[in-house]
């Protein structure tokens, strides 16, 4: 089975050694800094391969941020903690490292800062992306059960929440404004965001078909699900297309495929309203809505970007919808010839703008707190680093990420989704 969901590439960063020029070290300042080095290792060698589990990168994450903490937060006495209201206090020693990460969208040049928070806000897009990648990976599972199905769901809203934690905790704290274009401009996580959302409600939709849910709830939903993918698509609309028109391609695509979706569902509760007219005109513009589908399918796969190409137009789910289309508009016109004699209106339906069930949201990430090994005797030991300074710019490789296994299989569901 061909692949469904398009996957950027991870982001690429050197090797960080944490060797700090302390004028005092002790055990404990040395056990941070190997620490950090181990952690920071660790973590972007898991997330390389989309088959590992969650229970495997979450905790990975956790221990590197925590480890990071301090360098990004003050470390202060208990006793100020609890008198203190809101975010902590900026760390002494947030310029005291420089980060280099490449950005999805501006090729393999690194982007360097010496802002500890711009080292968080990246490797935590790029634990965002993992998500993405490992809900892939259980999707194109040959045989996959109902708790994998929630699994795949539950990945998507996760990395969700992680964007949005990225853009509403990380990015207000920047030392400078991230580039344009960057990982971290805020369209940019925008449109992960929204893409995550669309993906997650695609799931719903595949289970609403599956279990007969009413032709109306299902037409509201994947317009919804329509919108979030045609916003992902505008969000991006700024940048060169030669960076972004590969991403902007597929999420057009799929707006385009569920709002074909919506509208033959549509066209589905207005024949058992017996509005046999108007179900008509509601299933032509499913049919054309398909072919705009198929032709950005076409278009997508012909374009050169930083993700490996999919092919969309060749998985089941999207095979199956252009019969039932034709199904259901034969026989309206069938109904309509003998029984209603409807005339089919200029206008096409409206369809239901707003869904009251099944909508998806992100689910909320918590950066947890500084790790034990972080204290006042450690911080203040630490606290007399110099900034560092930014060294020239490196061209890096890209991340050797493990593939993810396609089914061969065809699903014998009525949605061609293996999500059930």
């Amino acid at each position: 089975m061909a692949h469904w969901f398009h996957r950027n590439v991870l982001k690429a960063t050197t090797n960080q050694k944490f060797e700090l020029k302390i004028t005092d070290p002790t055990d404990a300042t040395r056990k941070l800094c190997s620490d950090l080095k181990l952690s920071r290792s660790r973590l972007l060698e898991l997330i390389k391969n989309p088959n590992n589990s969650s229970d495997t990168i979450e905790p990975a994450f956790h221990s590197y941020l925590s480890l990071l903490y301090g360098f990004i937060w003050e470390i202060s006495s208990a006793a100020e903690q609890s008198e203190h209201v809101g975010r902590p206090n900026p760390s002494k020693l947030r310029n005291v490292i420089v980060y280099k990460w490449t950005h999805t969208l501006l090729g393999s040049n690194t982007y360097s800062s010496a802002d500890s928070v711009y080292e968080a806000a990246n490797i935590s897009m790029n634990v965002g992306l993992w998500f993405m990648k490992h809900a892939a990976m259980i999707a194109a599972k040959d045989d996959i059960t109902m708790n994998e199905a929630k699994d795949v769901h539950t990945m998507l809203r996760r990395a969700a929440g992680i964007f949005t934690f990225v853009q509403t905790e990380f990015l207000p704290q920047l030392a400078n404004p991230p580039p344009l274009g960057s990982d971290l401009d805020p369209r940019i996580i925008n449109a992960y965001v929204n893409q995550c959302t669309a993906e997650a409600q695609e799931v719903t939709v595949a289970r609403a078909v599956e279990l007969k849910h009413n032709a109306s709830l299902i037409s509201a939903l994947a317009n919804e699900t329509s919108k979030l993918f045609l916003d992902a698509a505008n969000t991006l609309r700024p940048f060169k297309p030669e960076i972004s028109a590969q991403w902007i391609k597929y999420l057009e695509l799929k707006a385009a495929f569920y709002q074909s979706y919506a509208y033959n569902y549509c066209g589905e509760n207005l024949l058992a309203m017996d509005k046999c007219g108007e179900a008509i005109k509601a299933l032509q513009e499913s049919e054309a809505c398909l072919k705009k589908a198929k032709m950005l399918c076409q278009e997508y796969g012909k374009i050169n970007g930083p993700a490996p190409r999919v092919k969309p137009d060749q998985h089941a789910v999207f095979k199956r919808l252009a019969p039932i289309v034709k199904l259901t508009l034969d026989k309206c016109n069938r109904e309509n010839g003998l029984i209603y004699h409807h005339l089919i209106p200029g206008e096409v339906p409206t369809l239901d703008t707003k869904a009251t069930f099944g909508l998806v949201s992100p689910i909320d990430f918590q950066m947890q707190s500084h790790h034990p090994l972080w204290n006042l005797n450690v911080y203040r030991t630490l606290s007399g680093l110099n900034p560092a300074k930014l060294e020239k710019e490196q061209n890096l490789p890209p991340v050797k990420e493990d593939s993810i296994h396609q089914t061969t299989k065809d699903p014998k569901n009525a949605s061609g989704c293996l999500l059930q």
